[in-house]
């Protein structure tokens, strides 16, 4: 029961999962994003770490067959993107009924794509060279398969080239296991005294050692445990840093040589008023003449 909680849960497009005491669709995932569906047909994305920190977070279903619905996540793609997707989305139907705009539509099917006289591999294999000879690049027939079944299992959204959909994320590449471990260790610091950044860096430790078993997750370098949690702190969370600073001189008292940190300096803008050498009987400076 223990491994199976510290195992990392795996989410795929059409799973079903409950968050927040209400159950979801994930219908699409996009690098450490989670693009989920609510009952009433609410959509909301979420970080992969943020969900699976969820206390009540568990998955509760498993891939649909069919394609899952995109509730407008296409029309969020560039339009340069979605117009490439639109047009392999022809080319997968032709490949897998003979006709481009799908099973029942007008048209003659073509020689090398009816499936009456070609098997699913050797339409695949002609439409790798249709499409390398329409300037699609060099397409191979594994291409084409993989295609033809992303868009079986996600719609046109399976088509696109998800590296036009990619947000950038404010946490990089960094493990969700960690950012997860890290925004936990700040929540419980907070209303505390604040510290030191390096003082987290054990409860960090202790967290995921608690949540995943030890050595489960490769701790990453003290340079990026700081960056991660000065990315994901709320203003004022941070200890102040404190700068050297020379030492200031109050306006009643005695009046010194401009200092830099480290040593003494001569201002060149302020001459000296006077140059006279302190008496060598007395040994008082002399006042100006």
């Amino acid at each position: 029961m223990t491994a199976r909680r510290n195992a990392r849960p795996s989410v795929k497009a059409g799973a079903q999962v409950r968050f927040r005491g209400v159950k979801w669709q994930v219908v699409a995932l996009s690098g450490q994003t989670i693009h989920l569906v609510g009952p009433d047909g609410g959509g909301e994305a979420v970080l992969a770490g943020y969900l699976f920190a969820d206390p009540g977070f568990s998955v509760i279903g498993a891939d649909v067959p069919q394609a899952a619905p995109q509730w407008g996540l296409f029309e969020t793609a560039p339009a340069a993107a979605r117009e490439k997707a639109l047009a392999w989305q022809r080319h997968v139907r032709e490949v897998e009924c003979g006709l481009a705009d799908g099973p029942g539509s007008a048209g003659a099917v073509r020689e090398q794509y009816d499936p009456e006289r070609h098997t699913l591999a050797e339409r695949e294999q002609s439409k790798a060279k249709e499409l390398t000879a329409l300037g699609f690049g060099r397409v191979s027939r594994t291409t084409v398969q993989r295609m033809r079944l992303a868009y079986r299992k996600q719609g046109l959204w399976g088509l696109l080239d998800h590296r036009t959909t990619r947000t950038s994320s404010p946490t990089g590449r960094s493990d969700e296991r960690v950012v997860a471990a890290v925004r936990e260790a700040l929540r419980r610091r907070r209303g505390r005294s604040k510290g030191t950044i390096n003082g987290l860096f054990p409860l960090i430790n202790q967290i995921l050692q608690d949540q995943h078993g030890p050595g489960a997750v490769p701790v990453p370098s003290q340079a990026t445990l700081y960056r991660l949690v000065t990315t994901l702190a709320r203003p004022g969370e941070l200890p102040a840093v404190r700068s050297a600073r020379c030492p200031r001189v109050s306006r009643g008292g005695p009046s010194f040589p401009p200092w830099r940190c480290g040593r003494a300096s001569r201002s060149r803008s302020t001459p000296p008023a006077w140059t006279s050498w302190p008496s060598s009987t007395t040994g008082a400076w002399p006042g100006p003449s």
